[in-house]
């Protein structure tokens, strides 16, 4: 339990400015946020700067996102780097030892959760998911539902994965037994984060089944991000609603933006189409972490006004 709404900034934002940790840390701290998480563009040479700025205060750390640091033979954002769902051994092996390496840092840095990505369904021939993604952005985003081909290519996906996906989430849950012992003890959360990509996992119409095969690690909760889960609605997959009745009581916390009917998210709050004000019930403001995840490209005056409207919100 927080003792007061837990507002951050992701360092994704402003990753690209600032090389310089310590920098990049003051720049989040003017614009009036007590928190950040570090994200997964987070590289290594950041972190002297980092630890300078978190030992004088000028932030602190709310959560961080896998991986993080990233790799030092990685460039740029690395979430997906390893997946957790992959039935190959040294793919296993590898999400875990720079999984370690986050929950490591998370403990260094005192965060409170740490945000996964759960890896994606696999072909080795034909891509499905991608098949039916550029299919969406054929038709366009704001014509989809009306679209019958699109809505019988999206059902027979939905279909013909279940199998597949059920398989992926055995892996999953393999290696989260594999990390346990990282997280116990540490009060660290594990939080998975819904996707916008249509075969990313977990799948929002099985969210709760993931969630089901890892009920034994109290560490693993839910991560919401509100833009993701909007481009799966507009594209009729589950809406943003039924996703948060079947994932409200397993939350850790929000990435927050806007989305617009295009499907282009990570906007500033109220840039897009999102209705916060109806979603607000499923804010707890003394138990979730909140971090505005937005686009680089966003002016500096929208990340100001999104904190503002959270502070809003959630007073």
């Amino acid at each position: 339990m927080y003792d007061k709404p837990v507002i951050s900034l992701s360092t994704s934002y402003l990753q690209r400015r600032f090389k310089d940790g310590y920098k990049m840390l003051c720049k989040a701290a003017e614009y009036g946020f007590e928190y950040v998480e570090l994200g997964h563009s987070t590289p290594i040479t950041a972190l002297d700067g980092i630890a300078k700025a978190l030992s004088e205060g000028v932030v602190k750390v709310s959560s961080l996102h896998n991986f993080c640091p990233i790799p030092s033979f990685a460039k740029g954002p690395s979430p997906n780097l390893f997946s957790p769902s992959t039935s190959w051994k040294n793919e296993s092996a590898q999400w875990l030892r720079h999984s370690k390496n986050t929950v490591a840092y998370a403990k260094e840095c005192k965060a409170r959760a740490i945000v996964f990505h759960m890896g994606s369904l696999n072909y080795f021939f034909y891509d499905r998911a991608a098949a039916l993604r550029a299919k969406a952005d054929a038709v366009g985003f704001d014509k989809l539902l009306e679209d019958k081909s699109f809505c019988a290519a999206r059902d027979k996906f939905l279909r013909s994965s279940r199998r597949k996906v059920f398989k992926a989430y055995e892996n999953i849950a393999g290696n989260i037994d594999a990390i346990a012992d990282d997280f116990d003890g540490s009060g660290i959360l594990m939080g998975i984060e819904n996707r916008e990509g249509v075969g990313e996992l977990p799948m929002d119409n099985t969210f709760s089944d993931m969630l089901e095969l890892a009920k034994e690690h109290d560490f693993v909760r839910a991560w919401h991000d509100i833009g993701h889960s909007k481009i799966k609605e507009l594209m009729g997959f589950c809406t943003q609603v039924e996703l948060l009745e079947k994932t409200a009581k397993n939350i850790a916390g929000w990435h927050l933006h806007d989305c617009d009917q295009n499907g282009k998210d990570h906007q500033g709050i109220g840039k897009g189409c999102i209705d916060f004000q109806s979603l607000k019930r499923f804010f707890d403001a003394k138990n979730h972490l909140f971090i505005l995840e937005i686009n680089s490209a966003v002016p500096e005056s929208d990340v100001v006004d999104s904190r503002k409207f959270m502070e809003d919100i959630l007073s």
